[in-house]
């Protein structure tokens, strides 16, 4: 009787949990327990935007439960028992609403596409960033096809937006602001016009190297090696602010920050930035003619992109008999005494600098740094720097050796109008020993102008803060002309060496917004800040929070490919 009544009760307690879980269910579908929910996630949704339009769904929503004057589920027969077909429209139409809700406010999934962030964030990386650290930023750009960016799918310049609605910058509260060394996401600030098929590179740059007209006619050529090539531009596109490029890098300076780059060190308000183990530069390397062993390339995770790239100075030697002015002007003068065929510049973190450093086959390694003093014209602000021999220089070569004296004496007065040019004159002239050892002075005494700065010597430079007051004059402006014109949407114009803000004489501006100042961890292979200047606080898009899948384009098998000590990793401390 025992056994009867055990077998008994184990029946029935499936039916028990059936009707459990189908009181679970009638609860679920209880219209005012549904009313009441839907109010309150609509009212909290309504306090956090500050959106009062809002208010528009209460009714909406007791109508859907309560009153039922109007369907709105007008893809299905109200009262009609559900098909399979109707349970899924359902389920799709319910998880696209939930997605884009998710993907505005919370989290959306990024890739990275380039090099600029190795090691710390690697080509193959595929992240979710959350917007709702710094506060989400609600669309600027509504009409848009959900799910896309700034162009559609299967193509190259077909817009996937229309911006005949435009609304004003708001952010929602968040969590915290951008600090020191976060790693951030954001739209180009330079990306409001783009050439559709050359977008790799900046179109303020593009206009600068062959000009706005060329760019514009898709009638930009390049010569190379004796031979001519077309560089196609395609289609001119412009966007708004929240249809630019994403890009991300580190913040290393926020509002208010003094930044000083010096021999490539970040100096923030005159603190040295922490050490990032990851951080990498370029490197000159001479080998004893041995080729560096492919495992070794693997091991240290130097992509084969950097690989093809190391040997391009060689490649590129008979521009000037020797080796490409950029190189040239990197290398010390021992390298006289090695065969430039053994050459190799290579992005290295400081234990991969280290290793090399003590492989038998190195014969020598040097750390590139541009000195101070001399301009990259493709640095920001762009300012023209002239360069002349005038009687401080000539007094200075002077005391390195005065049997220079009469030869610089014949190019007294000369000026030059890029770095490239009074380098070639100053190194074919002056002893390889003394120029190395005394470039900086020879750049400094001649300079004519302000911002004489490259990637590795840039700065000092005052973050703006919205709120603060600063005096501009012609001599600043060109540091600060785009955030007044463009991002804070003033007129700006120069008239008898006196500035006009909205029509008015102005000698001093305050700032709307805050501004951040970005770089990549790959310092000599980013186009960063030091590139187009400030990232504006409303470009911001969010931080990374974690890698959900890393990839290696370099694998061929699959699972391969596959980074898997990288997978669920963590950037808010990278």
């Amino acid at each position: 009787m025992k056994k009867e009544t055990k077998a008994a009760k184990t029946k029935t307690e499936p039916k028990q949990e059936e009707e459990e879980l189908s009181g679970f269910k009638k609860l679920m579908k209880n219209k005012y327990l549904n009313l009441v929910l839907y109010f309150i996630i609509n009212l909290l949704l309504l306090i956090w935007t500050g959106n009062w339009w809002m208010i528009i769904f209460f009714p909406i929503i007791f109508d859907y439960f309560i009153t039922k004057k109007v369907n709105w589920t007008f893809w299905k027969k109200r009262d009609a028992p559900k098909t399979k077909v109707i349970e899924w429209v359902d389920a799709i139409i319910f998880a696209g609403i939930a997605a884009l809700i998710i993907r505005t406010l919370l989290i959306e999934a990024y890739t990275i596409p380039t090099s600029s962030m190795e090691k710390t964030l690697r080509v193959g990386d595929y992240l979710f960033v959350s917007k709702y650290t710094y506060g989400p930023r609600m669309p600027i750009t509504p009409l848009a096809i959900p799910f896309t960016h700034h162009t559609l799918p299967l193509t190259k310049s077909t817009p996937a937006f229309v911006d005949w609605i435009q609304t004003k910058y708001k952010r929602l509260p968040g969590l915290t602001t951008v600090k020191n060394d976060d790693i951030v996401v954001f739209n180009f600030p330079v990306g409001d016009t783009v050439a559709s098929l050359s977008q790799a590179q900046s179109y303020y740059e593009l206009c600068r190297k062959y000009g706005r007209k060329n760019v514009w006619d898709d009638n930009v050529y390049e010569e190379f090696k004796g031979k001519t090539y077309k560089i196609p531009m395609g289609k001119i596109l412009v966007r708004p602010i929240d249809k630019k490029d994403n890009y991300v890098k580190r913040c290393v300076a926020i509002a208010g920050d003094t930044l000083l780059v010096k021999n490539g060190e970040v100096f923030i308000n005159g603190v040295q930035q922490k050490d990032l183990s990851d951080k990498q530069f370029k490197y000159t390397i001479v080998t004893d003619g041995q080729a560096i062993n492919k495992k070794i390339y693997s091991d240290m995770s130097i992509s084969e992109e950097d690989q093809e790239m190391a040997i391009y100075p060689y490649l590129m030697s008979e521009n000037i008999g020797g080796i490409t002015f950029m190189e040239e002007f990197i290398y010390s003068p021992e390298l006289t005494n090695y065969n430039l065929a053994n050459l190799l510049v290579l992005p290295l973190t400081i234990e991969n600098f280290q290793k090399f450093k003590s492989a038998s086959n190195i014969k020598f390694i040097k750390r590139i740094v541009k000195p101070v003093g001399y301009k990259e014209p493709y640095i920001f602000p762009h300012t023209p720097v002239n360069y002349v021999i005038n009687d401080q220089l000539i007094n200075f070569i002077g005391t390195l050796d005065t049997a220079l004296i009469p030869l610089f004496e014949t190019y007294r007065g000369i000026s030059f109008d890029n770095s490239k040019d009074f380098y070639v004159t100053l190194k074919k002239n002056i002893n390889d020993s003394l120029f190395f050892a005394n470039t900086e002075q020879l750049f400094t005494i001649s300079q004519t102008g302000s911002f004489a700065w490259n990637e590795d010597n840039f700065g000092p430079l005052w973050i703006p803060k919205a709120g603060e007051t600063i005096s501009i004059t012609t001599d600043n402006l060109p540091l600060y002309q785009r955030i007044i014109k463009n991002y804070e949407n003033n007129t700006l114009e120069v008239k008898n060496n006196e500035i006009y803000i909205n029509g008015s004489i102005a000698t001093t501006y305050t700032f709307k917004q805050d501004y951040y100042f970005m770089m990549g961890d790959n310092r000599h292979n980013s186009a960063d800040s030091r590139f187009w200047g400030f990232v504006p606080e409303d470009h911001i898009v969010g931080t990374p929070l974690f890698i959900w899948l890393s990839t290696n384009k370099d694998k061929v098998p699959i699972f391969q490919k596959i980074r898997w000590n990288r997978l669920f990793t963590g950037t808010r401390k990278l």
